[in-house]
Order: structure tokens, then sequence, then C-alpha cells
């Protein structure tokens, strides 16, 4: 028990510090780069902290577990949105004032909509999995052609931070992995705990592996707030749930087809689909409210619930 609960809490230090280091980086990279902070946010940042539920989808496919894989990358979407985006949102202030934004929702919504068509025959094949990895790649290519079009100038700050390169470089990484390493003794602990506390499984698989893989971008999140740089955590939950449909699930499928249960298409994609549009709002406020994060989060609290009551009241 002591152990287990020393382990849960150097995984919480690991996290926070990780976390520290990964935002200062990515920040350092954006100004070098001469990129919006919300295109670092959506490209860089969230390609790495997407790895956990990339490993943790590709993990259970080869279990046979593909249900697990398909739940953790829609779940995922829905924490991301519902719990840390609304959080966001309610502690600070986001003004979103990047055409960045529009062009990554609207990847967001097709990425989405596309998860919810493949499903509607309870299952993702080869085929789908294939579209779903192509927009993958897709992302990718239109990320790296803004790139190429991005004049980007020279100034003291960027001289001074260009310096010091391989310093960011490396806590970059640093923070990347201390915050990997730091989710998985909090989820294998955490999960340990509950057992011990004699928690249902099936309550640990849908709250603490979903919210667990999705410690980095609320960590993430939290860090650029403090660090009035909330375009970065803006941009990173938006890329995230665009990874989890076309990154995490896409590649999934291809390592074994995907069977989508009937929750999956009458809860919990809708649940996604429903946080997704609820913030094509800032599309013309160009802000995100805590109207609307309270909104997010309710729905999200609603999601949790219900999900619980169908496990416990089967």
């Amino acid at each position: 028990m002591i152990k287990v609960i020393t382990l849960f809490l150097l995984g919480l230090f690991l996290v926070i510090k990780g976390g520290d280091w990964f935002v200062d980086s990515s920040i350092k990279i954006a100004k070098l780069s001469g990129l919006p902070q919300i295109f670092i946010g959506a490209t860089i940042v969230s390609i790495a902290t997407t790895l956990p539920e990339l490993i943790v989808s590709i993990t259970a496919t080869l279990q046979n577990q593909t249900i697990m894989a398909v739940g953790n990358g829609i779940g995922s979407i829905i924490c991301n949105t519902g719990l840390i985006l609304s959080l966001n949102c309610i502690i600070g202030k986001v003004i979103i004032d990047d055409n960045e934004y529009t062009i990554k929702y609207f990847f967001l919504l097709c990425s989405v909509s596309a998860l919810f068509a493949f499903g509607m025959d309870n299952r993702i094949c080869f085929t789908e999995s294939i579209i779903l990895f192509f927009g993958f790649i897709f992302y990718i290519c239109y990320n790296l052609k803004v790139i190429s079009k991005i004049h980007i100038t020279k100034s003291k700050e960027k001289i001074r931070i260009s310096k010091n390169l391989y310093k960011i470089i490396l806590f970059f990484v640093f923070g990347i992995s201390f915050i990997t390493l730091g989710s998985n003794l909090i989820i294998n602990n955490g999960i340990k705990l509950a057992e011990i506390l004699n928690v249902p499984s099936s309550i640990i698989s849908l709250t603490l592996i979903s919210l667990g893989t999705s410690l980095p971008e609320l960590v993430t999140c939290i860090s650029s707030l403090i660090k009035k740089n909330a375009e970065i955590g803006i941009g990173n939950i938006i890329g995230a749930n665009i990874l989890n449909c076309l990154l995490v699930i896409g590649t999934s499928g291809l390592l074994k087809e995907l069977y989508i249960v009937p929750h999956n298409i009458t809860v919990d994609i809708p649940i996604a689909l429903i946080l997704t549009f609820i913030l094509s709002i800032s599309l013309f406020t160009k802000k995100i409210c805590k109207a609307q994060g309270l909104f997010m989060l309710c729905i999200y609290l609603s999601y949790i619930i219900l999900s619980w009551n169908n496990v416990v009241n089967p």
C-alpha cells in the first residue's frame, strides 16, 4: 500500500516537472521558429502528448483488446475537450486570434465525423483505417506546407534562443519523457490503489485509463495557462483530438479490425461530436468563454455519471 502511494506521488511529481519543462521549451521553439503558438501546440506539442494514447491503443490491439483501443481514443477526445479544455477556459481567459484555429477546427470536425460514419456498422475495417491514417498524413503535409510558407525573421531574442537550441531540445525531450513516465506510474499505481479499495475494474478502465493517458494534455494546458501562453494549450487539445481520431485509431485499425460497441455509437462518439460543435462558437467570438467551459464541463460530468450508472446498473 505504501509503495503504491509512493510511486503514485512520484508519478505526479514527474508529470508536473515534466510539464513545466515541456511548455517552456515549446514556447521557445515557437519564438525561434516564428510560428504561431497555436500552430506549435497543434503540431509538435500535440504529437508528443498523444504518444501515451498511441502506445496504449497499439498495445491493446496487439493483445486483441480492440474495444479498449477504440475506447481509449474516443475517451481521450471527450476528456481532452470536456474536462481539460473546459477547465482551461473556466480558470483563465482564452483568446483565439489566429486563422490556424479555424483550419485546425475543421480538421477536427471532419475527423470525428469520419470516425462516427465509419463506426455505424459496428466496426472499423482495414480500408477505413487506411483512410484515417492517410488523413493523418494529409494533416502533417498541410502543416509542413504552412511552415514552408512562413517567412522567419531574425531578432535579438531569437538569436539568443538559437544559441541554446540544444538545451531547448533536450528539455523538450526530457519534459515529454517525464510526463509519459509519470503518467504510466499514475495509471498503473492508480489502478492498483483502486483494486485495493475494491473499485470495479470497469470503472477503472472508464476513468483512470482515459484520464491517465490525457494527463500530458492536462499538464500542458495548465502549465501554458500559468505561463500566460494559453494558445499552446488550446492548440495542443485540438491537435491531440485530431491525432486520436486519425493516428491512434487509424494505426490500431491497420493492425487489426476494430470492433465498435453500440455504446460507442449511441453515446461516446455523439458526445465527442457535441463537444466539438460547441467549440465552433469560438470561430465567431474569437474566444472560448467561461460559459462555454462550464457547459462543456457539465456535459462531461453528465457523461461520466451516465457511464457509471450503466456499469453499476447494467
